[in-house]
Order: structure tokens, then sequence, then C-alpha cells
């Protein structure tokens, strides 16, 4: 049993437990030297998530639609999946979805090397 209680004492100090039983420490000024380490049990904060950093996008691709509206007025923008290669109009389900892609002007794409899906009108 003093194995158990000396085991989860040496987990809270080096804040391995988990759950409400984790100890939060902090260290106070010791009188005999060094620090001690003081506290009260606290639930360990949660991790932070992690996302994924946006796919770098080229030249005359963009991030948002207003941007690409901005950059080519007249022309017809585009959602460009980077992946296929293949670019959708605004009436597609699929426009603005796809995983890996950005907005582009409809004129720039051929240039990209990106072709209009096939089932797809020009709107």
């Amino acid at each position: 049993m003093k194995f158990y209680s000396y085991g989860a004492a040496l987990l809270l100090s080096f804040g391995l437990a988990a759950g409400p039983a984790a100890a939060q420490t902090t260290t106070a000024p010791n009188p005999f030297g060094g620090t001690a380490q003081t506290g009260t049990p606290a639930q360990a904060a949660p991790a932070p998530k992690k996302t994924k950093a946006p796919a770098a996008l080229g030249s005359g691709q963009f991030a948002s639609e207003a941007e690409a509206k901005a950059s080519c007025p007249g022309d017809t923008v585009v959602w460009a999946n980077l992946s296929s290669k293949v670019y959708h109009y605004e009436t597609a389900k699929t426009y603005g979805k796809t995983k890996r892609g950005a907005y582009i002007c409809e004129k720039n794409t051929a240039a990209a090397g990106f072709r209009a899906a096939k089932k797809e009108q020009r709107p």
C-alpha cells in the first residue's frame, strides 16, 4: 500500500497523473535553500488541438472568394481543386469545399494546368 502512495505522489510531483487527482504545483522559496513545491489538486489543462497549416497557394490563387473577385473583375471566379487539377463553378456543390483548393480566375486556369469539371456548365 505504501508503494501505491509513493508512486501516486511521484506521478503527481512530475505532473503525470491524469484526471481530477492531478496536482498543479507552484514553486515557493524554501528557507533551507532551493525551492519547494506547493499547490492544490486541480485538473490538468486540455492539450491544444493541432490544426493543419493551409497549403501554400501559387501565383493567382486566393484563399477567399472576395480576394479573387477583387483581383479579376469581369472574369468568372472558380474553385480549383489543387489535388485533381479540376475547377468548379460557383453553381457546383463542390465549390469551395474540397480539402485542398483555392479560388482562381477562370482565365488563369489553363496556364496553371487546370481543366473544367466534365459535367458542369459555365454559368
